[in-house]
């Protein structure tokens, strides 16, 4: 009863074109951008573009709301070391919709972004998006996407049916920074939302 409810609730907010309030964990290995990406979206309105406030590697997490349009959404960015990247998945539970960054320029850690990329996807529900950022696409010597697509094996992930994508940005110029916004609120439907949050209570109760 609960379900059908939560899903006629979310197909009525989205005819009505309701804004939505989710919440995204951002993942990936160290000194990949994630840091400069959270400060890009959390200060979306303060800072101008090619501009942002000097990061140091996240040795805990980060986490932030911000609105996006009509829409408001918490962000969560945890560290990417290997101690934090274990510690951050006891936080997954917490996400509509998670984000996987690699930083674009340098390929030599792809096969190490794709290890980690695969635990995410065979740990987390497949009702919940994956976008994966190519970060520093501006840098000189950055991999083109189609070729970060195969060495991520993004095409054989997408035909099971989960949805994935990936993305080019650039956390320092905003490049591509407004795409990736437009996706997740795209594809977080209300249904979706309402679920999680339905899931989440269930786990607080228990504890």
């Amino acid at each position: 009863m609960g379900s059908t409810i939560s899903t006629l609730t979310g197909r009525t907010a989205h005819l009505l074109g309701l804004p939505k309030t989710f919440e995204l964990v951002m993942l990936g290995l160290d000194d990949a951008g994630k840091t400069s990406f959270y400060f890009r979206v959390t200060r979306l309105h303060e800072l101008p573009r090619g501009v942002l406030p000097t990061t140091i590697s996240t040795m805990g997490w980060n986490i932030d709301n911000f609105v996006y349009g009509r829409h408001r959404i918490t962000i969560w960015d945890f560290g990417g070391s290997r101690t934090i990247r274990t510690l951050s998945r006891s936080y997954l539970w917490n996400a509509h919709a998670f984000i996987f960054v690699l930083d674009a320029a340098s390929p030599t850690r792809f096969a190490e972004a794709k290890q980690e990329l695969m635990w995410l996807w065979q740990r987390t529900e497949k009702q919940h998006p994956v976008l994966v950022l190519a970060n520093k696409i501006d840098l000189y010597g950055a991999e083109k996407l189609n070729v970060i697509e195969d060495a991520l094996d993004i095409e054989t992930m997408a035909s099971s049916g989960r949805l994935i994508a990936l993305k080019g940005v650039s956390a320092i110029t905003g490049e591509g920074v407004d795409e990736a916004l437009e996706w997740s609120v795209e594809n977080i439907s209300h249904e979706l939302i309402a679920e999680t949050e339905q899931a989440k209570k269930a786990v607080r109760a228990r504890n």
